[in-house]
């Protein structure tokens, strides 16, 4: 729930092909062909919340991409539980 889009109402296309016969498997499509479509149906939870849950994933990450577009692990000792000080996340009604 915290990382698809389709909770927050938003439906993508085309995020992966199958790859040409004899295989038959299947494999990630390019960003600039998948097809995005936002306010496609209800949400069930609000997109505000969504995108902030978003940025929190980013910076919390333990995976860096290099120059080369490498994907590295920065450490791996429990790199999703660091604390975070929340209020760098709250709006300002949310403090009250």
């Amino acid at each position: 729930m915290l990382s698809n889009e389709k909770y927050a109402g938003d439906s993508a296309y085309g995020k992966t092909v199958t790859a040409e016969y004899p295989s038959m498997r299947q494999v990630r499509n390019s960003p600039d062909k998948v097809s995005k479509s936002e306010n496609h149906h209800p949400a069930i939870i609000d997109k505000s919340l969504f995108d902030r849950v978003q940025e929190m994933r980013r910076i919390r990450t333990n995976v860096e991409v290099d120059e080369q577009g490498n994907k590295i692990r920065k450490n791996t000792h429990y790199s999703m539980k660091r604390p975070l000080d929340m209020r760098e996340y709250q709006t300002e009604s949310e403090f009250a």
